[in-house]
């Protein structure tokens, strides 16, 4: 679909956007059924193998997750291995979050992960300089909503959770 086309139709717009991040959570899920997490363990652990060793506030704010999501997420990624919590030496009163080494880990990931990055190689090749820059840009500007309204769906899911009587079932 051309710019042209999607600026001129919005709902064909937001149906690209639709299908592309149900692909996406859809390839996550499935990743994080082969090693046993859900999709949002698996990218918690993408997270701090990107950033290293951090806060739970840090991963909060790279997922938009709650501190109470996070703290959920870190029991149960520490109780299954993937992590430790300890003491921040430069601020005791601070917790940081170490990925712990894992082999197993490592080749279940190059496994989903090798082949799909070819993939992303073969489609890039598609693309001029200038093209790369706009579907960077739309990635940037599309991640930053995704945060933005994830954060809004968790602040509306707690208010709920809080209201008496109220509730999902």
């Amino acid at each position: 679909m051309t710019q042209a086309a999607a600026s001129e139709n919005p709902p064909a717009a937001e149906l690209l956007g639709r299908e592309f991040s149900t692909a996406i959570v859809m390839f996550h899920e499935a990743v994080g059924r082969l090693m046993g997490l859900s999709a949002v363990e698996r990218k918690c652990i993408d997270v701090l193998r990107r950033l290293g060793t951090v806060t739970a506030g840090t991963i909060g704010e790279h997922t938009g997750l709650t501190t109470g999501a996070v703290t959920g997420l870190m029991d149960r990624l520490e109780k299954a291995g993937y992590v430790r919590r300890e003491r921040d030496p430069n601020d005791r009163r601070k917790v940081v979050v170490h990925l712990l080494p894992n082999e197993h880990l490592d080749a279940q990931l190059a496994a989903a992960f090798g082949p799909f990055g070819e993939d992303m190689a073969k489609i890039a090749a598609r693309y001029t300089p200038a093209e790369h820059r706009a579907i960077a840009d739309w990635i940037a500007v599309t991640t930053e909503a995704l945060v933005a309204n994830t954060q809004r769906v968790m602040r509306l899911d707690q208010a709920e959770a809080r209201a008496p009587g109220l509730g999902t079932g």
